[in-house]
């Protein structure tokens, strides 16, 4: 299967059997428009498939300069950095050409 073939969750699922991926990158886009990324080992990426995953919530209060910005309701001190649950969206990945077997969702 070819990367840019991902539509579904089992397709994401077969991806990374037939590569052996070891490990995938997921990431979200923070205000500013940065990736914030984190490496997840192979069957923790397979079981976030189907339930989605936590992501701590003070990447959506970063800004580009990992500061956190003033008055944000959304994350901070006063809400202890939870985690934010998140969900793997099959069709935005890539690989990425300059590191050979890796894969970002």
């Amino acid at each position: 299967m070819k990367t840019r073939e991902v539509r579904t969750i089992d397709d994401a699922r077969q991806i990374v059997r037939e590569r052996k991926l070891d490990y995938v990158k997921v990431g979200l886009f923070d205000i500013d428009g940065v990736m914030r990324g984190k490496y997840m080992q192979r069957d923790k990426f397979l079981s976030a498939l189907d339930g989605g995953f936590g992501f701590c919530d003070v990447v959506l209060g970063w800004d580009s300069n990992d500061q956190l910005y003033d008055n944000v309701s959304v994350t901070g001190w006063h809400t202890g950095y939870g985690d934010a649950k998140v969900r793997i969206i099959p069709e935005v990945a890539v690989s990425y050409l300059w590191k050979k077997g890796l894969y970002c969702f």
